[in-house]
């Protein structure tokens, strides 16, 4: 910073300088202000009165949030005494049915054909209740069988994917041909993952389809569209079941819009992520329990989410437009064997049904469908669950243009430069903007370091247990942040006389008094700063579209408003006053709006960085969350610290630095990172090789915190070695997961020493030939295949080629220029054992190919009981019995590698939630 000398001799710094001082506010004996300035109340009862308020606000976002409908029971009917209406308590039961009685509705096994039985007698039984109902004469039911292939991303990773024998059941409700040539199609799955009963994923959204169906066909009321319920069977095998309707069924091309119920989580409100069409949109409004925001929208689309729902399908292959919806709270649970209906919280499937049922009240009786087109160009978000809004960018623009102007005026008029020259006054203030938007980056930044220290420690995910966790370990060292460079400023004497020329020169003005007196000028400037940092942040999200810009627009308007309160309430003076206790009181107000969109964030993402992979630095993603997030609770911060002194100043960030270490401190001592609710997720295979006979027992995790005292307590039990397995070969050994499996770390034991299997497994999956010819003139040689495999389940074919083309229809990932490694991924409905490929390759050589598969009959029904504490050890081969909620994998003397998982299972500690599997693979040259 230069400086110039003035007329009288001083030094000032170059244009932030004013012959106006803050000490001309000081009484002339030097003495620190009183505790009341002019009838205003203190520091510490504004600071005291503020917290309150910021606490009350706070509590009534948190309120709203966890605010769920009382759930109705069976028979439950409108305010007409007549029309009935959806139903927790007998959704309830179908999840029940679906998860305790059935099991685990993996595609392939048995129990996904239970499923498929009990969702088809409800149907038909339905059907029969609602034969007397004059407005729907029409109750068609179909099931689809169907092939196919099809290309999917996730992950920014590529799979290849095949399916056979898949199945869809399908209900149309409809007045007859005039209603089918429109409707709305409502979208499930029935099938769980192999690590899961799936409760919430998607038995919840089962169940809410077949009390919706129940509602619909006996509510006696004229239909002008008709609608369509699809459960399909195949979402977790990458949504084979979805592509094969919206492709290959009859009843595709009546569809004008889709509305997608599913679950990333486990519980609580379902948010509306998802929106592609402005009367999709439209019907939202009518949904009674609002809760969306394009914000979701724009974070799901980074893929940050790592999750994906069917949605795509439709939109991709089928043109589609519609609304998705999903669970994402407790997402600790989501696809592990802890997802059961007893920890689905109450309220929350109603509110879900509610919701679905008050949409398709006005897309089926009121809406003409045939107006319904794409469009991207949506703002929407709720109102803490009272009502929705929604509106264009088009508008957006005008809102934020309109936003803008006011703000730059406004801090313009009221800058508290005056007395500057222009180009000074224009200087101080854009310094001052910066030092503000220097208070988030700096907070951001020093979470993230303490996050990195942490990580680097071996000490991380301390705040993985609850959700907020994160925000309390991270918060003295996020205001800390904000705080430095507004302690810089006042350093600066931005705006004011250097000590020397005024403070040193006045003999009435003290060193006491210099250090403990407050700047009416920072704490205006610094409140300008806030409005410009939000200005710009309306400007850059509107300039990229970017969503979050009606949340910026939220805090502009709270700041502005208290700038107009200010000038109502704050006096007339020559001299600069601080600002009226009342604006702090009004721009904080925004916080009530805002806090649940914070709760939202980490409800969203901590539990989600439990799957990031080992490797992730996930201390330093939740630092960087967590710091940006605290800027935004506590932005009301930066302007109120010039209220106090300098000496106040250096203390409390003297007192925060001493913060941050005790509650690091804390938090590494005394704060597990898991517990039986919020567990660590384990991976565990017992994987046999056919072609060299070996053996081993696999072992994975997904986040880089406690698996040493895993592996050891496997090596004790096992007597075997942990051998670590890179990248590369934790995808070979775990291909049924992949893309997931690129994000694991993995270990294997060999456990080859061990008894013999009793039984011992089924046949290994086989390949045999059925075309092999080679044309010479070509040199290019045809490969018809048959993968084989009776008694196995998501097989994976794995080979390098010189591949020209194959028999699947996406051929994108086909490059004729070079050899590639190829990995192919199929999933079979039940009863079915066998697919076909068929290759064109380049050259006569031979090719090797590997086919795993996993064990079908390891996919047992559930034991279902009590809870009670599992400390004792569990037998080897030996059923549960009576266990924990969640906790109910039962081995069965039917299952060889039973004999094996099970010792491994019962050394887990009671914080972690597992994958037991049991894994075939052989290769053939070909």
């Amino acid at each position: 910073m230069h400086k110039r000398t003035t007329a009288n001799g001083h030094q000032q710094s170059g244009g932030f300088s004013s012959k106006a001082s803050k000490y001309e506010s000081l009484p002339s004996n030097g003495k620190i202000p009183s505790l009341k300035e002019g009838g205003r109340p203190s520091n510490l009862l504004l600071s005291v009165g503020l917290l309150i308020w910021v606490a009350l606000l706070a509590t009534f976002g948190i309120v709203r949030h966890h605010t769920l409908p009382q759930p109705l029971p069976a028979n439950s009917v409108g305010a007409d005494g007549i029309t009935p209406v959806f139903s927790e308590d007998l959704a309830r039961e179908t999840i029940r049915e679906l998860t305790n009685t059935i099991g685990l509705r993996v595609v392939g096994t048995k129990q996904e054909e239970m499923a498929k039985e009990m969702i088809l007698e409800k149907l038909y039984d339905y059907r029969n209740q609602s034969s007397d109902n004059p407005h729907m004469t029409h109750f068609d039911i179909d099931v689809q069988m169907a092939d196919g292939s099809h290309r999917f991303d996730l992950m920014g990773q590529a799979v290849l994917k095949t399916y056979s024998n898949i199945t869809n059941i399908l209900a149309r409700l409809s007045c007859g041909p005039k209603c089918n040539e429109n409707a709305i199609l409502l979208n499930s799955h029935f099938d769980s993952t192999i690590v899961s009963p799936g409760a919430a994923d998607d038995g919840v959204g089962v169940a809410v389809m077949l009390d919706l169906v129940r509602v619909l066909s006996q509510t006696r009321k004229p239909l002008r569209n008709s609608v369509i319920f699809l459960w399909n069977g195949a979402e977790e095998t990458l949504q084979d079941a979805s592509h094969a309707f919206v492709t290959q069924h009859d009843w595709r091309d009546s569809i004008r819009g889709v509305i997608n119920l599913e679950a990333m989580g486990q519980g609580g409100k379902e948010i509306l992520f998802q929106a592609n069409s402005k009367q999709m949109v439209d019907a939202y409004k009518r949904a009674p329990h609002p809760h969306g925001s394009v914000l979701s929208n724009d974070v799901f689309r980074t893929g940050l989410v790592m999750s994906d729902t069917d949605f795509r399908q439709f939109r991709d292959h089928g043109g589609l437009v519609g609304l998705d919806m999903a669970y994402y709270t407790n997402s600790y649970l989501y696809h592990t064997m802890l997802d059961v209906e007893e920890t689905i919280e109450k309220g929350s499937i109603q509110n879900f049904g509610d919701n679905a049922l008050g949409i398709l009240d006005y897309l089926l009786y009121e809406a003409d469908l045939t107006e319904i087109e794409q469009n991207d160009d949506i703002i929407f978000f709720d109102v803490m669950g009272f009502f929705f809004v929604h509106y264009s960018w088009d508008t957006a623009h005008v809102f934020n243009g309109i936003l803008i102007l006011v703000a730059v005026w406004s801090v313009l008029v009221t800058s508290p430069f005056k007395k500057l020259s222009p180009s000074a006054r224009l200087r101080a203030t854009i310094t001052v903007a910066f030092a503000t938007a220097a208070s988030q980056l700096v907070a951001t930044v020093i979470c993230a370091v303490l996050g990195a220290l942490l990580f680097a420690a071996k000490v991380p995910m301390m705040w993985f247990a609850r959700e907020w966790y994160a925000l309390v370990l991270f918060a003295p060292a996020g205001i800390l942040g904000a705080l430095l460079p507004q302690k810089w400023l006042q350093n600066a004497s931005i705006g004011q006389p250097k000590l020397d020329e005024i403070g040193r020169a006045k003999k009435e003005v003290t060193d006491h008094a210099y250090e403990n007196a407050s700047d009416p000028i920072l704490e205006r400037a610094a409140y300008d700063g806030l409005v410009l940092f939000f200005t710009g942040a309306i400007f850059v999200a509107g300039w990229f579209k970017i969503g979050a810009g009606y949340l910026m627009a939220i805090y502009l308007s709270g700041l502005l408003l208290g700038k107009w309160v200010d000038l109502i309430f704050g006096g007339s003076s020559s001299k600069v006053q601080h600002l009226h206790p009342l604006v702090y009181f009004t721009a904080s107000s925004t916080l009530v709006f805002t806090t649940e969109l914070l709760i939202c964030a980490v409800y969203l993402f901590v539990p989600i960085t439990g799957r990031m992979g080992a490797d992730t630095p996930v201390d330093v993603i939740m630092g960087i969350l967590a710091g940006g997030l605290l800027f935004f609770a506590i932005f009301i911060l930066v302007p109120f610290v010039h209220r106090l002194g300098r000496r106040q100043v250096r203390q409390l960030i003297t007192g925060l630095s001493v913060l941050t270490l005790l509650m690091i401190a804390f938090f590494v001592t005394s704060v597990p990172p898991y517990d039986q609710m919020h567990p660590k997720r384990v991976f565990v295979g017992y994987k046999e090789n056919v072609t060299d006979n070996s053996r081993e027992v696999l072992l994975s995790h997904a986040d880089p915190a406690g698996f040493q005292q895993i592996l050891a307590k496997v090596e004790a039990e096992l007597g075997s070695k942990p051998v670590y397995r890179g990248a590369s070969m934790t995808d070979r050994d775990w291909s049924s997961i992949y893309p997931f499996s690129h994000f694991i770390e993995g270990y294997s034991f060999n456990v080859s020493h061990l008894t013999a299997l009793t039984p011992s497994p089924a046949p290994a999956p086989q390949i045999s030939v059925e075309i092999d010819s080679y044309d010479e003139k070509t040199d290019l040689r045809t490969l018809s295949i048959r993968c084989y495999y009776p008694h196995y389940i998501w097989t994976v074919l794995s080979f390098e080629g010189y591949v020209i083309d194959w028999s699947l229809s996406d051929r994108s990932m086909v490059d004729p220029s070079m050899p590639k490694r190829y990995r192919i991924r199929n999933a079979g409905g039940y009863t079915t054992n066998s697919w076909n490929l068929t290759l064109t390759l380049k050259g006569r050589d031979k090719i090797q190919m590997e086919i795993s598969g996993l064990e079908r009959d390891g996919f047992h029904e559930l034991v279902v009981g009590e809870p009670k504490v599992q400390s004792h050890r569990r037998g080897v081969g030996e059923a549960l019995g009576r266990v924990e909620i969640g906790q109910s994998w039962k081995w069965s003397d039917r299952w060889g590698s039973a004999a094996i998982l099970s010792r491994v299972e019962s050394v887990m500690p009671d914080w972690t939630t597992g994958l037991f599997v049991g894994l075939v693979v052989k290769t053939f040259e070909l």
